[in-house]
């Protein structure tokens, strides 16, 4: 089935189009694997190439996308490699958002944004309730909002690199345990709100390490363990007289 196309207008530009593709992908609209067609891409937005063609290298350094040669644009198939690697990032910087995020709320920083975050993400939902899973979006924006607290630029930039794949992986694992989710995300968010900084970020560790000891195995297997090889067309030899 061919990805749905919404048209822009006026003519956007290569980020606005970066954002409406990445976003396909997030959702599986665009397949991993799938081939990008700039022609094609165009006539669905209803927009020039010229701006398509700017966007895609966005994508690419990202990792969204990756250029074969003679297939052009295509949208990277995620491996168990990759997943890996986000997990091992994300143990390292969440933590240190939510200290940071506590120092400041510590310090008198506004906390509402997160608390509205939290309760979006769990539809004000408890425990004891059963309730439809958070969308991967509304879960990340809950993360989003505990890096914004914690104001701190360059962290603030490493994770938005990283935060696109975060949601492409929170989409392929729905089975998880959203209760307990919801419990480990009110104790990190309470500890903040308390500025008890030791306390959140020990609670993010041990909630990202919860999530890989989860997620693995259900992203094991629907992914490769490794990015599967582009073929190469071999050139015959001449024939020989």
């Amino acid at each position: 089935m061919r990805a749905r196309m919404v048209p822009m207008s006026p003519e956007p530009t290569p980020a606005r189009i970066a954002h409406t593709l990445r976003e396909q992908i997030i959702t599986g609209e665009l397949a991993m694997g799938s081939k990008l067609n700039e022609r094609e891409i165009a006539e669905r937005l209803e927009v020039s190439r010229i701006p398509v063609r700017e966007a895609l290298p966005i994508l690419e350094s990202e990792g969204f996308i990756t250029t074969q040669p003679r297939r052009g644009a295509v949208v990277h198939v995620l491996t168990v490699t990759d997943a890996t690697e986000v997990f091992d990032l994300r143990r390292q910087l969440e933590p240190m958002a939510s200290a940071f995020a506590a120092r400041r709320a510590r310090a008198g920083a506004d906390v509402a944004p997160m608390l509205a975050a939290l309760r979006s993400a769990h539809g004000e939902s408890t425990p004891d309730t059963q309730s439809t899973p958070p969308a991967s979006t509304r879960n990340s924006d809950l993360h989003e909002e505990i890096i914004a607290l914690a104001d701190h630029a360059l962290l603030r930039r490493v994770t938005k690199l990283m935060s696109g794949r975060v949601r492409w992986l929170f989409r392929l694992t729905p089975q998880r345990d959203t209760a307990a989710m919801w419990v480990e995300h009110r104790e990190i968010v309470d500890a903040i709100v308390a500025g008890q900084v030791d306390v959140a970020e020990l609670l993010t560790a041990a909630h990202v390490e919860r999530g890989r000891i989860e997620s693995m195995p259900l992203l094991e297997a629907q992914l490769p363990r490794e990015a599967p090889a582009t073929k190469t067309r071999r050139r015959r030899a001449p024939v020989q007289p």
